[in-house]
């Protein structure tokens, strides 16, 4: 499992000018091993969702078959992701 905190930290680069942009390649790094989100924001929900889509991992066989290694499957096409929340600011990532 890994908090909302962590995922953010890791997932976002802060530029020079403060701005945060997302980093596709450490998502990348993250997801095949992210189980449960714990502690997440909405936000949160909504970059992991996202980021899935945006996803090319499955193009790179070498690191798929790593992972297959691992018990972990990379789907061709898309990937599966589910996610609950609490309440209506859930609704975007929902």
């Amino acid at each position: 499992a890994m908090e909302g905190k962590e995922f953010r930290r890791r997932v976002y680069a802060t530029q020079q000018d403060g701005n945060e942009v997302f980093n596709q390649t450490e998502f990348d790094k993250i997801w095949p091993h992210l189980r449960v989100l714990a502690r997440s924001s909405p936000e949160d929900k909504l970059t992991l969702a996202d980021g899935l889509n945006k996803s090319l991992l499955c193009n790179n066989k070498d690191e798929c078959a790593k992972l297959k290694t691992e018990g972990i499957d990379v789907f061709p096409d898309r990937q599966v992701v589910a996610m609950t929340g609490d309440g209506t600011d859930d609704a975007p990532a929902l």
